[in-house]
């Protein structure tokens, strides 16, 4: 018995079903581009805008800063110098001002510039520089300390610094001290310890000297000059003190001092001792 097969043809709604079911993915890919079309297009004019946006605040910034800084704009017009002052004038300040290549406003002005420019001159000790809004500059001055004329050529100041400025300008009642350039710390110390002590009994050194051996030679305001040697100079400045009221200051030329006990007198114009 033979077995025949027959085939049903599959209906044509099967057709239409997988041809409408290609036509979903068609329009489903067409939208996916579009999407992307889309998308790009927006990241773009993101893109656009925030560049855009850096190019304003940039150019902004940028004017903004050149108005700021233009001195024209707000210039420095006004000045305050304070400070207790003998020897800097006003107008040693305003001439370091005016030697700057240009005024400056309020924004653009460097104090740390200007202190370090007055503090360059001879006499000015420390500055401080401060603005203040709109337009003033605040200058407070220190002298430097002076205390000494060293080795006839220089100015010395309470810290043991040298400096130059005119010596006709200090006060002519300096003291006048010479030593070596690498012992000045220690001659300036020498010259405090025998200065308090002298002063407390009415007298004042005028010169004092430190040579390369160290040995010290003191010169009084009345005439006298005192050769203390290299040791013990305290002991021997108190020992002039206890004994020369007993001599005629005014016929002595110098007091030896250098000994354990005693002194030698070298008396004006005979030279005797």
């Amino acid at each position: 018995m033979m077995t025949t097969a027959t085939v049903t043809p599959l209906p044509d709604t099967l057709d239409d079903n997988i041809y409408a079911l290609t036509e979903l993915e068609i329009q489903a890919d067409e939208s996916c581009v579009e999407e992307l079309v889309s998308s790009r297009l927006q990241r773009g004019l993101g893109l656009f805008f925030f560049f855009m946006v850096i190019v304003f605040f940039s150019w902004m910034f940028g004017s903004m800063e050149d108005y700021l800084t233009d001195a024209s704009k707000m210039p420095m017009s006004a000045l305050i110098i304070q400070g207790e002052r003998h020897y800097v004038s006003d107008d040693d300040i305003r001439g370091v001002l005016l030697k700057k290549p240009a005024i400056e406003n309020y924004f653009s002005v460097n104090v740390d510039d200007i202190q370090r420019k007055i503090e360059s001159l001879p006499w000015v000790y420390h500055a401080s520089v401060r603005k203040s809004w709109p337009d003033l500059l605040r200058v407070y001055i220190q002298e430097q300390p002076v205390v000494a004329v060293w080795n006839d050529t220089q100015l010395l100041n309470a810290d043991g610094i040298v400096f130059d400025a005119q010596i006709n300008s200090a006060p002519k009642s300096l003291v006048k001290l010479y030593s070596p350039g690498d012992r000045i710390e220690q001659t300036l110390s020498k010259y405090n310890q025998f200065n308090g002590l002298l002063q407390l009994n009415e007298y004042k050194i005028v010169t004092m000297t430190l040579n390369l051996r160290n040995a010290i030679t003191v010169v009084l305001s009345n005439g006298i000059m005192l050769r203390l040697g290299r040791e013990d100079a305290i002991s021997r400045i108190q020992r002039y003190i206890d004994y020369v009221a007993v001599l005629d200051k005014d016929k002595i030329a110098y007091i030896d001092l250098r000994y354990d006990t005693g002194f030698s007198v070298g008396w004006k114009n005979d030279n005797k001792e």
